[in-house]
């Protein structure tokens, strides 16, 4: 009986292990199958995958909580990003290694889309508040732009921004997978209408509220800021890195207490020791918005609607 039972055992196994291979082997061809698409920054990758839905496999080359701004590319992504179909940048400044990337993969079959084509883009300065009598703080955070170009590169926060650039990833998707193009455009249909009722949402928690001032870590904010009304008082410039001098420190300390702001938003991926400094001289309250450029590892899977909604109800705190 043990003799019988042993067989049958191991005859049991090896059918499961057949099986199992087999079903990863399909799994994989699947994957396979898929159009390949690598983006630089969270916000293109899940517009990307609201758009693509199944039918890409989607993967972005910044690691988790790494700053876009500074990162560049391993040898090693780079021979992966080689065997892909896409890659999906903004097309600002946010992605000084993408000359990189072209000039290693040249000869290659990788497409580079630019989403961000057809935005007007923002100066980076131009949404920082105005101090009474003359705007110190924006002229040093412009001085310091110069590393990172001349215009704020977060164009999705604008939800009309992020609109245009899933109608950029569709017509690239339709392009590499035109038998897909019926797919890719009810996902776009579907996308604009969730981008519209965020919209609104975004107008009326900005003018629910009594303050016009959001105090944040660094300058992302331009593009909400400039579309629904309101200053930004950024710790740091566009790059999280450009840290404050003491005068922009003394200045944001003075207009924070001015305002009567008891809100400090911070981000999950950067929390600079001076934004604490600030949090205690003012006695603010840290809350969390999301910049959306780079997201925590526990983030990765969420949506571009998530985190936006996170930061409708993030204003509607900040700017009571």
């Amino acid at each position: 009986m043990k003799k019988l039972l042993s067989a049958f055992t191991v005859a049991f196994a090896s059918a499961a292990f057949l099986a199992a291979c087999g079903s990863s082997e399909s799994s994989q061809d699947a994957t396979d199958q898929k159009l390949r698409v690598y983006t630089s920054t969270f916000a293109t990758a899940a517009i990307a995958k609201e758009i693509g839905g199944t039918d890409i496999d989607v993967k972005m080359i910044v690691p988790p909580g790494a700053d876009p701004h500074s990162y560049e590319p391993t040898s090693k992504q780079l021979t992966e990003i080689a065997q892909g179909d896409l890659f999906l940048l903004t097309g600002t400044t946010l992605e000084p290694y993408s000359k990189k990337i072209k000039a290693s993969l040249k000869g290659n079959d990788v497409r580079f889309v630019e989403t961000s084509k057809g935005i007007d883009l923002l100066e980076a300065n131009a949404t920082l508040h105005e101090h009474e009598g003359h705007d110190d703080h924006a002229d040093e955070h412009a001085e310091e732009e110069h590393d990172h170009g001349k215009y704020d590169p977060h164009v999705w926060l604008d939800p009309n921004n992020a609109k245009m650039m899933a109608q950029s990833i569709s017509t690239a998707l339709a392009k590499e997978v035109p038998d897909k193009k019926a797919t890719f455009e009810k996902n776009l249909a579907e996308f604009d209408t969730q981008a519209d009722e965020l919209d609104q949402n975004l107008q009326q928690a900005v003018s629910d509220g009594s303050k016009k001032e959001l105090l944040v870590t660094h300058a992302a904010y331009g593009y909400l800021a400039e579309r629904y009304g309101f200053s930004q008082l950024p710790i740091a410039g566009i790059s999280p890195s450009d840290e404050p001098s003491q005068k922009q420190l003394a200045a944001l300390v003075k207009e924070a207490k001015l305002h009567d702001l008891k809100y400090i938003a911070f981000e999950e991926t950067v929390s600079p020791k001076v934004a604490r400094v600030i949090q205690q001289e003012i006695g603010a309250e840290a809350i969390t918005i999301h910049n959306l450029e780079s997201v925590t590892k526990e983030q990765q899977n969420a949506s571009y609607f998530d985190l936006m909604n996170e930061n409708v109800t993030t204003l509607k705190q900040a700017l009571q």
